[in-house]
């Protein structure tokens, strides 16, 4: 019969435009799917961040309370030095907030990892204990050894970035897993800041001065989060 012809002609041309409305269908429901996705995982993001930086404030806090007589500022990380070249960072804060050359900047957990170096109004750059042009007077604390007898010598940075303990004299005993700390002499930083620990010690027999290589207590290449001492502010002492 010809309503026959037409309904298997009329058929194919139905199951076609009822798959058109079920894709677009799909689309919009996968559309609605994806964007629901976007906003959960926006959700876990920011409840990962305020986590972290929970976290932070408990270990600031913590920093705090062992030194009950300094004043901080917590700072984020925003940006580091392009050329690689110098070992530095810029953080959110800056003179408004207090900040001046040469204070001393810790990590989140409270060893010592750099200075500020430059000032402006909103941030600061900060040149970190692994810089060239890094030197920090420390004592290195072997275990066993008596009081005052500790070895003394310089920490300073080199151009791979790496942490290095220079003239310490000869006689010293010093081992790997020796802490280094600050000694302050000359006083631009407190004495018994936490710098790491010695890794490896290149001891040339009739040499005058031991080095060694050491080991930063903080991960300088991953720094997010460091506290400025606001209250100390260290000398500037002027050449011979």
């Amino acid at each position: 019969p010809p309503e026959k012809g037409l309904r298997e002609l009329a058929d194919p041309i139905a199951d076609f435009f009822e798959g058109l409305f079920n894709r677009g269908d799909l689309k919009r429901e996968n559309e609605r799917l994806r964007q629901e996705l976007e906003r959960l995982q926006s959700q876990v993001a920011a409840a990962e961040d305020a986590q972290r930086r929970a976290q932070e404030l408990e270990e600031a806090l913590g920093v705090k309370e062992s030194r009950p007589h300094d004043e901080f500022v917590v700072a984020d990380v925003i940006a580091q030095d392009p050329s690689g070249v110098k070992r530095a960072l810029a953080i959110n804060r800056g003179s408004k907030d207090g900040l001046d050359e040469g204070m001393v900047v810790l990590s989140k957990s409270g060893s010592l990892v750099g200075t500020v170096s430059r000032v402006y109004e909103d941030f600061a750059w900060l040149r970190l204990i692994t810089d060239p042009n890094s030197a920090v007077n420390v004592v290195v604390l072997a275990e066993g050894d008596e009081e005052g007898s500790e070895a003394r010598g310089v920490a300073a940075g080199d151009l791979g970035g790496r942490l290095s303990l220079e003239m310490v004299p000869a006689e010293a005993r010093i081992t790997d897993g020796d802490l280094v700390t600050t000694s302050g002499l000359g006083g631009n930083y407190p004495r018994a800041l936490l710098l790491g620990s010695v890794k490896s010690v290149e001891d040339k027999p009739q040499a005058l001065f031991k080095k060694a290589t050491v080991e930063p207590a903080a991960d300088i290449s991953s720094l997010d989060t460091v506290m400025v001492i606001t209250s100390f502010l260290p000398a500037r002492l002027a050449g011979p």
